[in-house]
């Protein structure tokens, strides 16, 4: 194979051995557990990577892409890093793309998940996803823990996989910068949860049904945020774990927000709470 300083492109065919094994990464989590890597489409998603020191072993690039100078210039800065970097055809673009419109760029990375820190050394706050399946809303929730400056976000085993094509992209390359852990031990987020509250840490879950006005709740200090599954809620393991429920106020009508924007609403709470407390002089 050579690279794609040729200007023709010599990738053409979705068959190719190396497009049907990027394909298996886009398709299969367990080849993507396997392979330790995962696939992501779009320039801004590879730049992210790249900026997090992410291994990015291969790219390919559509002639229309790779002629784009922003995009030649992100070719040639992966070149550098040592990433293996290819010219092929529209119909390969089409077969990994994972989005209707695709940028016509797609690479394969290292599905670098972080060790989690010890629970006594873990930065308050942290988010504990108790069963969120739906990609969309597990990205934007990572994507939301980042930039509210969240220590670290912790998946359970039945919540979406950190490195679905989906969740990668609804958190805009945030799964590449905040620690963001997926436990695969049944009962794991359980035992943490537990761990931290004898550690002195308030669990606070999130629940439509009941509890306190979210704002009515000091979120300062060691606080964990856990969060339901989008048509349960908190499972009955979790909610026995937790010292505090936690609702946001609805007007009449309305039943429950999506968990993407109730977490946002109470991390954005606590982040105001946390700053004003500094800025009063207090301490977190």
């Amino acid at each position: 194979m050579s690279d794609s300083k040729s200007s023709k492109p010599f990738l053409e065919s979705p068959r190719h051995p190396l497009v049907q094994a990027l394909k298996q990464l886009k398709e299969k989590p367990a080849e993507r557990r396997r392979q330790g890597r995962l696939l992501i489409e779009g320039r801004r998603l590879i730049q992210d990577a790249l900026d997090a020191g992410v291994q990015v072993d291969v790219i390919l690039a559509g002639e229309q892409a790779a002629g784009d100078p922003a995009t030649a210039e992100l070719l040639e800065r992966a070149r550098s890093a040592g990433s293996r970097v290819y010219a092929c055809g529209p119909r390969v673009i089409r077969a990994l793309a994972d989005t209707e419109h695709p940028q016509g760029i797609v690479a394969a990375v290292a599905a670098r998940e972080p060790a989690l820190p010890a629970p006594e050394q873990l930065e308050p706050p942290v988010v504990l996803v108790d069963g969120v399946q739906d990609p969309g809303n597990v990205g934007t929730i990572v994507r939301t823990a980042a930039a509210a400056g969240v220590g670290a976000v912790v998946l359970d085993l039945h919540s979406a996989d950190l490195w679905n094509p989906k969740v990668v992209r609804a958190s805009a390359g945030a799964v590449f910068r905040v620690t963001a852990v997926r436990l695969e031990r049944p009962g794991a987020l359980e035992e943490l949860a537990g761990r931290l509250r004898r550690l002195g840490w308030a669990i606070m879950g999130l629940d439509p049904r009941g509890g306190r006005r979210y704002f009515d709740e000091a979120l300062t200090g060691r606080v964990a945020l856990v969060v339901g599954s989008e048509g349960w809620g908190l499972s009955e393991a979790m909610e026995k774990q937790c010292t505090h429920l936690l609702r946001i106020p609805l007007e009449a009508g309305v039943e429950s927000l999506n968990v993407a924007t109730a977490t946002a609403i109470v991390l954005f709470e606590a982040a105001r709470q946390r700053a004003r407390a500094l800025e009063n002089g207090g301490r977190l």
